[in-house]
């Protein structure tokens, strides 16, 4: 999927974003096979992520129809149990994996699929009020900082703790403060 907008139908949000970020989750090492509905619902109270994932695709489901005061009950939710903001209006395509949400801070323009956010991350505005585009297939690592009016590129990674302040070019690796493209 690209990065382009990402608007599912509920069943869609429900059963196909979220398999795919049950999915991302057993490519990650947590199943040694594919999560039934069974094993995700034995998996939702031990991985806040996957809690976490699971409210986001709500809230956003809630704000994209319109649903009063829903969407915002959950975002708050969302940072009350497991210390992340993510508002409901960030898109965010399937295959989202989220593996430590404390002190996580997500506010962008739009995320693409299959995108590894770790914990302790910011992701937001710099001097300006406009937010990083994040393309399909991007890993952001723990503390990392992308801010501004930026695009980090399809496959990229931002290493821990690296501040992004200038677009990433697809496939960089991006190091230190400010970040640059590990050669």
């Amino acid at each position: 999927m690209s990065t382009e907008l990402y608007r599912p139908t509920f069943g869609k949000l429900v059963v196909e974003a979220f398999r795919a970020d049950l999915a991302a989750w057993q490519a990650n090492g947590w199943s040694d096979g594919p999560i039934s509905k069974g094993k995700a619902a034995r998996m939702l109270p031990w991985y806040p992520g996957l809690r976490a994932t699971l409210l986001y695709r709500l809230s956003w489901w809630a704000k994209e129809r319109g649903v009063p005061g829903l969407p915002m009950l959950l975002s708050g939710l969302n940072t009350a149990l497991h210390g992340i903001e993510l508002p409901p209006g960030v898109p965010i395509g399937p295959g989202l994996y989220l593996p430590h949400t404390v002190g996580t801070v997500i506010n962008a323009t739009r995320i693409g699929s299959n995108v590894t956010l770790q914990g302790g991350i910011t992701i937001g505005l710099r001097t300006e009020p406009v937010f990083p585009v994040i393309e399909d297939g991007v890993t952001i690592a723990a503390g990392a900082r992308v801010l501004g009016n930026v695009t980090v590129g399809a496959g990229a990674i931002v290493g821990a703790n690296a501040v992004v302040v200038k677009d990433v070019p697809p496939g960089a690796t991006m190091v230190g403060v400010p970040a640059r493209v590990l050669e």
